[in-house]
């Protein structure tokens, strides 16, 4: 699995824990940074995904 995969991967499962009330890493606010605190990612990662779709 390539390293930008692996990090999708990871955000989509931290999106379905945040969303689903059950954070394990961040405080489970809707926010960019507590997605990227509970996907274990840099912030800017987040945007390059979305740039990238």
């Amino acid at each position: 699995m390539s390293g930008a995969a692996d990090e999708r991967d990871r955000i989509r499962a931290a999106m379905n824990r945040i969303l689903a009330g059950r954070p394990e890493r961040s405080n489970g606010a809707l926010t960019i940074v507590a997605l990227a605190i509970e996907a274990d990612v840099a912030r800017n990662a987040l945007t390059r995904i979305t740039a990238l779709r």
